[in-house]
Protein backbone atom coordinates (compact mmCIF):
# COMPACT_ATOMS: atom_id res chain seq x y z
CA UNK A 1 0.00 0.00 0.00
CA UNK A 2 1.24 3.16 -0.97
CA UNK A 3 -0.09 7.08 -0.12
CA UNK A 4 0.01 9.38 -2.33
CA UNK A 5 -0.51 12.34 0.20
CA UNK A 6 2.80 14.73 0.67
CA UNK A 7 3.95 15.66 4.55
CA UNK A 8 2.70 19.15 2.40
CA UNK A 9 -0.84 18.47 2.43
CA UNK A 10 -1.26 16.72 5.89
CA UNK A 11 -2.75 19.88 7.22
CA UNK A 12 -5.08 20.51 9.61
CA UNK A 13 -8.14 20.53 7.50
CA UNK A 14 -7.64 16.62 7.37
CA UNK A 15 -5.84 15.72 10.46
CA UNK A 16 -9.24 15.57 12.28
CA UNK A 17 -10.88 12.68 9.47
CA UNK A 18 -9.59 9.46 8.44
CA UNK A 19 -8.13 9.43 4.59
CA UNK A 20 -10.09 7.34 2.14
CA UNK A 21 -8.80 3.98 1.42
CA UNK A 22 -9.30 3.28 -2.23
CA UNK A 23 -8.25 0.21 -4.20
CA UNK A 24 -7.50 -0.27 -7.41
CA UNK A 25 -8.65 -3.41 -9.36
CA UNK A 26 -7.59 -3.78 -12.78
CA UNK A 27 -8.64 -5.95 -15.79
CA UNK A 28 -8.54 -8.44 -18.32
CA UNK A 29 -4.63 -8.94 -19.73
CA UNK A 30 -3.45 -6.01 -17.20
CA UNK A 31 -2.00 -7.41 -14.57
CA UNK A 32 0.15 -4.60 -12.32
CA UNK A 33 -1.34 -2.08 -14.84
CA UNK A 34 1.05 0.56 -14.12
CA UNK A 35 -2.37 3.22 -13.94
CA UNK A 36 -3.11 1.60 -10.80
CA UNK A 37 0.41 2.15 -9.68
CA UNK A 38 2.26 5.49 -7.83
CA UNK A 39 3.12 8.33 -9.60
CA UNK A 40 -0.17 7.55 -12.74
CA UNK A 41 -2.44 9.82 -13.71
CA UNK A 42 -5.14 8.32 -12.13
CA UNK A 43 -3.83 8.44 -8.57
CA UNK A 44 -1.97 12.12 -9.34
CA UNK A 45 -5.38 13.55 -10.35
CA UNK A 46 -7.95 11.81 -8.06
CA UNK A 47 -5.31 12.65 -5.36
CA UNK A 48 -5.46 16.54 -6.15
CA UNK A 49 -9.01 16.47 -6.70
CA UNK A 50 -9.50 15.22 -3.09
CA UNK A 51 -7.23 17.74 -1.16
CA UNK A 52 -9.12 20.06 -3.13
CA UNK A 53 -12.17 19.29 -1.28
CA UNK A 54 -10.43 18.76 2.08
CA UNK A 55 -9.80 15.08 2.18
CA UNK A 56 -6.86 12.66 2.17
CA UNK A 57 -6.43 9.40 0.18
CA UNK A 58 -4.44 6.48 0.47
CA UNK A 59 -4.15 3.60 -2.45
CA UNK A 60 -4.19 0.14 -2.27
CA UNK A 61 -3.56 -2.39 -5.51
CA UNK A 62 -5.35 -5.37 -5.76
CA UNK A 63 -3.60 -7.58 -8.76
CA UNK A 64 -5.31 -10.95 -9.84
CA UNK A 65 -4.57 -13.01 -13.09
CA UNK A 66 -6.26 -10.74 -15.38
CA UNK A 67 -7.39 -14.03 -17.55
CA UNK A 68 -10.41 -13.60 -19.43
CA UNK A 69 -12.26 -16.63 -17.99
CA UNK A 70 -15.58 -16.60 -15.99
CA UNK A 71 -13.44 -18.92 -13.54
CA UNK A 72 -10.23 -16.63 -13.74
CA UNK A 73 -12.77 -14.05 -12.00
CA UNK A 74 -15.18 -15.93 -10.44
CA UNK A 75 -11.74 -17.40 -8.40
CA UNK A 76 -10.71 -13.33 -8.05
CA UNK A 77 -13.25 -12.06 -5.97
CA UNK A 78 -13.14 -14.61 -3.27
CA UNK A 79 -9.23 -13.24 -3.59
CA UNK A 80 -9.98 -9.88 -3.43
CA UNK A 81 -13.03 -10.50 -0.21
CA UNK A 82 -9.97 -11.81 1.33
CA UNK A 83 -7.46 -9.01 0.81
CA UNK A 84 -10.90 -6.33 1.60
CA UNK A 85 -10.83 -8.40 5.20
CA UNK A 86 -7.62 -7.71 6.09
CA UNK A 87 -7.30 -4.46 4.50
CA UNK A 88 -10.80 -3.10 6.81
CA UNK A 89 -8.56 -5.03 10.06
CA UNK A 90 -5.56 -2.79 9.48
CA UNK A 91 -7.77 0.68 8.53
CA UNK A 92 -11.02 -0.26 9.99
CA UNK A 93 -11.83 3.94 10.68
CA UNK A 94 -11.40 4.53 6.97
CA UNK A 95 -13.79 4.58 4.14
CA UNK A 96 -13.33 2.29 1.64
CA UNK A 97 -13.90 2.80 -2.24
CA UNK A 98 -12.82 0.31 -5.18
CA UNK A 99 -12.01 1.77 -8.82
CA UNK A 100 -12.17 -0.90 -11.25
CA UNK A 101 -11.30 -1.16 -14.87
CA UNK A 102 -12.63 -3.64 -17.24
CA UNK A 103 -13.76 -7.11 -16.11
CA UNK A 104 -11.78 -5.54 -12.91
CA UNK A 105 -15.28 -4.22 -12.14
CA UNK A 106 -16.94 -7.68 -12.15
CA UNK A 107 -14.06 -9.32 -9.94
CA UNK A 108 -14.87 -6.07 -7.16
CA UNK A 109 -18.67 -7.09 -7.08
CA UNK A 110 -18.38 -10.89 -7.36
CA UNK A 111 -15.59 -10.07 -3.77
CA UNK A 112 -19.49 -8.77 -2.25
CA UNK A 113 -20.83 -12.55 -2.44
CA UNK A 114 -18.20 -13.73 0.25
CA UNK A 115 -18.01 -10.34 2.68
CA UNK A 116 -20.61 -9.67 5.16
CA UNK A 117 -22.46 -6.54 4.81
CA UNK A 118 -20.04 -4.44 7.46
CA UNK A 119 -16.98 -5.03 5.21
CA UNK A 120 -18.91 -3.99 1.98
CA UNK A 121 -17.35 -1.13 0.20
CA UNK A 122 -18.56 2.22 1.01
CA UNK A 123 -18.56 3.02 -3.11
CA UNK A 124 -17.56 0.75 -6.21
CA UNK A 125 -16.63 2.70 -9.05
CA UNK A 126 -16.38 0.81 -12.81
CA UNK A 127 -14.58 1.90 -15.79
CA UNK A 128 -15.48 1.04 -19.10
CA UNK A 129 -16.59 -2.66 -17.17
CA UNK A 130 -18.68 -5.09 -19.11
CA UNK A 131 -21.32 -6.79 -17.01
CA UNK A 132 -21.57 -10.55 -17.19
CA UNK A 133 -25.35 -11.61 -17.01
CA UNK A 134 -26.72 -14.84 -16.74
CA UNK A 135 -30.07 -15.59 -18.00
CA UNK A 136 -31.30 -19.03 -16.98
CA UNK A 137 -33.85 -20.59 -18.75
CA UNK A 138 -37.08 -21.73 -17.59
CA UNK A 139 -36.17 -25.22 -16.45
CA UNK A 140 -33.42 -24.26 -14.74
CA UNK A 141 -34.80 -20.76 -13.43
CA UNK A 142 -34.10 -20.61 -9.45
CA UNK A 143 -33.21 -24.01 -9.29
CA UNK A 144 -30.57 -25.40 -7.08
CA UNK A 145 -28.11 -28.30 -8.29
CA UNK A 146 -30.36 -30.95 -5.76
CA UNK A 147 -33.40 -29.81 -7.44
CA UNK A 148 -32.05 -30.48 -11.02
CA UNK A 149 -30.69 -33.80 -9.95
CA UNK A 150 -34.47 -34.44 -8.35
CA UNK A 151 -35.42 -33.29 -11.90
CA UNK A 152 -33.48 -35.25 -13.68
CA UNK A 153 -35.01 -39.03 -13.90
CA UNK A 154 -38.85 -37.32 -14.33
CA UNK A 155 -37.00 -35.38 -16.96
CA UNK A 156 -36.19 -39.08 -18.89
CA UNK A 157 -40.12 -38.77 -19.90
CA UNK A 158 -39.71 -36.82 -22.90
CA UNK A 159 -36.09 -38.24 -23.92
CA UNK A 160 -38.50 -41.92 -23.57
CA UNK A 161 -41.26 -40.21 -25.82
CA UNK A 162 -38.97 -38.43 -28.10
CA UNK A 163 -37.10 -41.98 -28.23
CA UNK A 164 -40.61 -43.92 -29.19
CA UNK A 165 -41.28 -41.23 -32.26
CA UNK A 166 -37.83 -42.08 -33.33
CA UNK A 167 -38.28 -46.06 -33.25
CA UNK A 168 -41.58 -45.90 -34.29
CA UNK A 169 -41.24 -43.43 -37.59
CA UNK A 170 -38.55 -45.94 -39.49
CA UNK A 171 -40.61 -48.78 -37.94
CA UNK A 172 -43.58 -47.77 -39.79
CA UNK A 173 -41.39 -47.63 -43.24
CA UNK A 174 -40.04 -50.74 -42.67
CA UNK A 175 -43.24 -52.35 -41.37
CA UNK A 176 -45.11 -50.68 -44.91
CA UNK A 177 -42.42 -53.00 -47.18
CA UNK A 178 -42.84 -55.96 -44.95
CA UNK A 179 -46.72 -56.00 -45.14
CA UNK A 180 -46.73 -54.93 -48.76
CA UNK A 181 -48.77 -58.32 -50.99
CA UNK A 182 -49.61 -59.54 -47.88
CA UNK A 183 -53.16 -60.18 -46.01
CA UNK A 184 -52.28 -57.34 -43.72
CA UNK A 185 -51.55 -54.76 -46.85
CA UNK A 186 -53.59 -52.25 -45.20
CA UNK A 187 -52.52 -49.16 -43.79
CA UNK A 188 -53.94 -49.69 -40.61
CA UNK A 189 -51.80 -52.77 -40.06
CA UNK A 190 -48.49 -50.88 -40.18
CA UNK A 191 -49.04 -47.88 -38.29
CA UNK A 192 -50.75 -50.07 -35.81
CA UNK A 193 -47.24 -52.52 -35.56
CA UNK A 194 -45.21 -49.52 -35.99
CA UNK A 195 -47.11 -47.65 -32.82
CA UNK A 196 -47.04 -50.91 -30.81
CA UNK A 197 -42.90 -51.26 -31.26
CA UNK A 198 -42.65 -47.06 -30.67
CA UNK A 199 -44.40 -47.50 -27.59
CA UNK A 200 -42.49 -50.95 -26.61
CA UNK A 201 -38.99 -48.93 -27.52
CA UNK A 202 -40.19 -46.18 -25.00
CA UNK A 203 -41.08 -48.23 -22.08
CA UNK A 204 -37.86 -49.67 -22.35
CA UNK A 205 -35.83 -46.40 -22.69
CA UNK A 206 -38.05 -45.43 -19.52
CA UNK A 207 -36.19 -47.82 -17.39
CA UNK A 208 -33.00 -47.04 -18.34
CA UNK A 209 -32.62 -43.23 -19.03
CA UNK A 210 -33.87 -42.33 -15.70
CA UNK A 211 -30.45 -44.13 -14.26
CA UNK A 212 -28.67 -42.31 -17.60
CA UNK A 213 -29.77 -38.85 -16.79
CA UNK A 214 -28.61 -38.92 -12.71
CA UNK A 215 -25.18 -39.63 -14.46
CA UNK A 216 -25.09 -37.75 -16.88
CA UNK A 217 -26.51 -34.55 -14.71
CA UNK A 218 -23.57 -34.50 -12.73
CA UNK A 219 -21.27 -33.46 -15.89
CA UNK A 220 -23.97 -32.44 -18.20
CA UNK A 221 -24.21 -28.84 -19.78
CA UNK A 222 -27.41 -28.26 -17.59
CA UNK A 223 -25.60 -28.83 -14.13
CA UNK A 224 -22.65 -26.76 -15.38
CA UNK A 225 -24.85 -23.93 -16.23
CA UNK A 226 -26.93 -23.63 -13.22
CA UNK A 227 -23.67 -23.36 -11.69
CA UNK A 228 -22.06 -20.70 -13.60
CA UNK A 229 -25.65 -18.88 -13.59
CA UNK A 230 -25.20 -18.85 -9.46
CA UNK A 231 -21.67 -18.06 -9.71
CA UNK A 232 -21.71 -14.71 -11.99
CA UNK A 233 -24.96 -13.67 -10.40
CA UNK A 234 -24.47 -10.11 -8.46
CA UNK A 235 -24.87 -9.75 -4.83
CA UNK A 236 -27.37 -7.29 -2.72
CA UNK A 237 -25.19 -4.75 -1.62
CA UNK A 238 -27.51 -2.25 0.87
CA UNK A 239 -24.46 -0.13 2.32
CA UNK A 240 -22.23 0.35 -1.07
CA UNK A 241 -23.16 2.97 -3.70
CA UNK A 242 -22.36 1.96 -7.44
CA UNK A 243 -20.86 4.37 -9.89
CA UNK A 244 -20.03 3.16 -13.88
CA UNK A 245 -19.10 5.42 -16.14
CA UNK A 246 -18.49 4.11 -19.98
CA UNK A 247 -17.70 5.72 -23.58
CA UNK A 248 -20.71 5.22 -25.63
CA UNK A 249 -19.57 2.30 -28.21
CA UNK A 250 -16.26 1.34 -27.00
CA UNK A 251 -14.30 -1.42 -28.49
CA UNK A 252 -15.10 -4.21 -26.03
CA UNK A 253 -18.68 -3.53 -25.53
CA UNK A 254 -19.34 -3.44 -28.96
CA UNK A 255 -16.73 -7.05 -29.55
CA UNK A 256 -18.97 -8.87 -26.79
CA UNK A 257 -22.52 -7.48 -28.40
CA UNK A 258 -20.72 -9.04 -31.47
CA UNK A 259 -20.00 -12.16 -29.64
CA UNK A 260 -23.52 -12.33 -27.69
CA UNK A 261 -25.08 -12.40 -30.46
CA UNK A 262 -23.16 -15.49 -32.46
CA UNK A 263 -25.07 -18.14 -30.02
CA UNK A 264 -27.96 -16.30 -29.13
CA UNK A 265 -29.88 -16.44 -32.50
CA UNK A 266 -28.82 -20.17 -33.02
CA UNK A 267 -30.17 -20.93 -29.18
CA UNK A 268 -33.58 -19.18 -29.85
CA UNK A 269 -34.53 -21.34 -33.01
CA UNK A 270 -33.53 -24.61 -31.15
CA UNK A 271 -36.05 -23.23 -28.36
CA UNK A 272 -38.67 -22.17 -30.32
CA UNK A 273 -38.41 -25.42 -32.66
CA UNK A 274 -38.24 -28.00 -29.18
CA UNK A 275 -41.59 -25.72 -28.08
CA UNK A 276 -43.34 -26.99 -30.95
CA UNK A 277 -41.74 -29.82 -32.06
CA UNK A 278 -44.55 -32.40 -30.30
CA UNK A 279 -47.40 -30.41 -31.00
CA UNK A 280 -46.77 -29.97 -34.31
CA UNK A 281 -45.28 -33.66 -34.81
CA UNK A 282 -48.97 -34.76 -33.47
CA UNK A 283 -50.71 -32.59 -35.92
CA UNK A 284 -49.23 -34.54 -38.87
CA UNK A 285 -49.31 -37.68 -37.33
CA UNK A 286 -53.04 -37.09 -37.61
CA UNK A 287 -53.15 -35.38 -40.56
CA UNK A 288 -51.40 -38.60 -42.35
CA UNK A 289 -53.36 -40.77 -40.59
CA UNK A 290 -56.53 -38.87 -41.71
CA UNK A 291 -55.73 -38.86 -45.15
CA UNK A 292 -55.25 -42.96 -45.31
CA UNK A 293 -58.37 -42.78 -43.48
CA UNK A 294 -60.52 -40.81 -45.86
CA UNK A 295 -58.34 -42.43 -49.33
CA UNK A 296 -60.04 -45.65 -48.21
CA UNK A 297 -63.00 -44.16 -47.82
CA UNK A 298 -63.04 -42.26 -50.63
CA UNK A 299 -62.36 -45.25 -52.93
CA UNK A 300 -65.62 -46.38 -52.34
CA UNK A 301 -66.91 -43.50 -54.43
CA UNK A 302 -64.24 -42.73 -56.58
CA UNK A 303 -61.65 -44.41 -58.44
CA UNK A 304 -58.32 -43.87 -56.15
CA UNK A 305 -55.08 -45.36 -55.68
CA UNK A 306 -55.38 -45.91 -51.91
CA UNK A 307 -51.86 -47.10 -51.70
CA UNK A 308 -50.24 -44.15 -53.21
CA UNK A 309 -52.41 -42.12 -51.05
CA UNK A 310 -51.30 -43.76 -47.65
CA UNK A 311 -47.51 -43.89 -48.96
CA UNK A 312 -47.10 -40.26 -49.53
CA UNK A 313 -48.91 -39.23 -46.49
CA UNK A 314 -46.73 -41.58 -44.52
CA UNK A 315 -43.55 -40.52 -46.52
CA UNK A 316 -44.51 -36.53 -45.83
CA UNK A 317 -45.05 -37.02 -42.09
CA UNK A 318 -41.27 -38.92 -41.98
CA UNK A 319 -39.95 -36.37 -44.26
CA UNK A 320 -40.86 -33.58 -41.96
CA UNK A 321 -39.84 -35.06 -38.51
CA UNK A 322 -36.09 -36.32 -40.08
CA UNK A 323 -35.72 -32.71 -41.75
CA UNK A 324 -36.54 -31.31 -37.93
CA UNK A 325 -34.34 -33.69 -36.52
CA UNK A 326 -31.23 -32.28 -39.04
CA UNK A 327 -31.89 -28.80 -38.58
CA UNK A 328 -32.29 -29.45 -34.62
CA UNK A 329 -28.69 -31.47 -35.27
CA UNK A 330 -27.60 -28.50 -37.52
CA UNK A 331 -28.62 -25.55 -35.19
CA UNK A 332 -26.38 -27.34 -32.23
CA UNK A 333 -23.53 -28.10 -34.54
CA UNK A 334 -23.82 -24.22 -35.40
CA UNK A 335 -23.56 -23.54 -31.88
CA UNK A 336 -21.18 -25.39 -30.72
CA UNK A 337 -18.64 -23.76 -32.96
CA UNK A 338 -19.88 -20.24 -32.68
CA UNK A 339 -19.48 -20.86 -28.73
CA UNK A 340 -15.49 -21.14 -29.50
CA UNK A 341 -15.54 -17.86 -30.76
CA UNK A 342 -17.58 -16.64 -27.79
CA UNK A 343 -14.38 -18.57 -25.33
CA UNK A 344 -11.23 -16.49 -27.77
CA UNK A 345 -9.40 -14.30 -25.84
CA UNK A 346 -10.72 -11.25 -26.87
CA UNK A 347 -14.31 -12.75 -26.08
CA UNK A 348 -16.36 -13.64 -22.83
CA UNK A 349 -13.85 -16.40 -22.09
CA UNK A 350 -13.85 -19.58 -22.30
CA UNK A 351 -17.20 -21.38 -21.51
CA UNK A 352 -18.92 -24.52 -22.10
CA UNK A 353 -20.60 -24.73 -25.30
CA UNK A 354 -23.12 -27.06 -24.42
CA UNK A 355 -24.50 -24.79 -21.08
CA UNK A 356 -25.91 -22.53 -23.68
CA UNK A 357 -29.23 -24.55 -24.16
CA UNK A 358 -29.91 -23.80 -20.73
CA UNK A 359 -28.93 -20.40 -19.85
CA UNK A 360 -27.98 -16.97 -22.11
CA UNK A 361 -24.52 -15.68 -20.94
CA UNK A 362 -23.95 -11.81 -22.27
CA UNK A 363 -22.90 -8.64 -20.83
CA UNK A 364 -24.46 -5.39 -20.36
CA UNK A 365 -23.11 -1.84 -19.93
CA UNK A 366 -25.07 -1.31 -16.56
CA UNK A 367 -24.84 -3.22 -13.39
CA UNK A 368 -28.17 -5.26 -12.63
CA UNK A 369 -27.53 -5.48 -8.97
CA UNK A 370 -30.95 -6.08 -6.79
CA UNK A 371 -30.37 -3.75 -3.62
CA UNK A 372 -27.43 -1.09 -3.49
CA UNK A 373 -27.55 1.99 -1.83
CA UNK A 374 -27.24 3.59 -5.56
CA UNK A 375 -26.57 2.79 -8.56
CA UNK A 376 -25.59 5.60 -10.85
CA UNK A 377 -24.05 4.91 -14.73
CA UNK A 378 -22.54 7.47 -16.90
CA UNK A 379 -21.74 7.54 -20.30
CA UNK A 380 -19.10 9.85 -20.95
CA UNK A 381 -18.51 11.84 -24.47
CA UNK A 382 -15.49 10.36 -25.76
CA UNK A 383 -13.50 13.08 -27.48
CA UNK A 384 -11.09 11.67 -29.64
CA UNK A 385 -8.54 14.58 -30.32
CA UNK A 386 -7.20 14.16 -27.02
CA UNK A 387 -8.16 10.30 -26.11
CA UNK A 388 -7.16 9.00 -29.51
CA UNK A 389 -3.69 9.88 -28.92
CA UNK A 390 -3.65 6.72 -26.81
CA UNK A 391 -4.61 3.91 -28.44
CA UNK A 392 -8.33 2.75 -28.05
CA UNK A 393 -10.92 4.24 -26.02
CA UNK A 394 -11.46 1.24 -23.34
CA UNK A 395 -8.09 2.14 -22.55
CA UNK A 396 -8.60 5.62 -21.91
CA UNK A 397 -11.07 5.64 -19.31
CA UNK A 398 -8.43 5.59 -16.32
CA UNK A 399 -6.28 8.62 -17.84
CA UNK A 400 -9.88 11.10 -18.63
CA UNK A 401 -9.33 13.72 -16.39
CA UNK A 402 -12.92 14.96 -16.57
CA UNK A 403 -13.68 11.17 -15.57
CA UNK A 404 -11.52 11.49 -12.22
CA UNK A 405 -12.17 14.84 -11.04
CA UNK A 406 -15.99 12.98 -11.00
CA UNK A 407 -15.02 10.43 -9.17
CA UNK A 408 -12.48 12.67 -6.26
CA UNK A 409 -16.03 14.55 -6.02
CA UNK A 410 -18.45 11.33 -5.50
CA UNK A 411 -16.15 10.00 -3.00
CA UNK A 412 -15.61 13.03 -1.44
CA UNK A 413 -19.83 13.43 -0.93
CA UNK A 414 -21.27 9.75 -0.48
CA UNK A 415 -22.18 8.43 2.82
Amino acid sequence: MEASATARDRDMRVSSRPPLLVTLVHGTFARAAPWTRDGSVLRSEISEALRALGREVVFDTFDWSGRNTHKARIKAGYQLAAHIRALRARHPQCPHFIVAHSHGGNVALFAHKHLDTDMHALGVATLGTPFIKATPAPHIEGKSLDDLLRDAPPSADDVSGFFAWIVGIPAAIIYDDWFDGTRFDAWYWFVGAAAVTGLGAGYVANLIVPHIARGWHRIGGKRAAARLANAVRFPAMPATHVMSFVYPGDEAGRLLDALEATTAWPTRAIRWIKERAAVTGGALFALAVGLGVAAGIAADFVDIDVKTVEDYASSAFAYAVVATIYVLIALAVLRYILSFLRGHPGGFGWERPSIHAHVDIGAEPTADLPDVKSNAHQEVPFTATEDAKRGLRHSGLYEDRRILKALAYWMAHVR
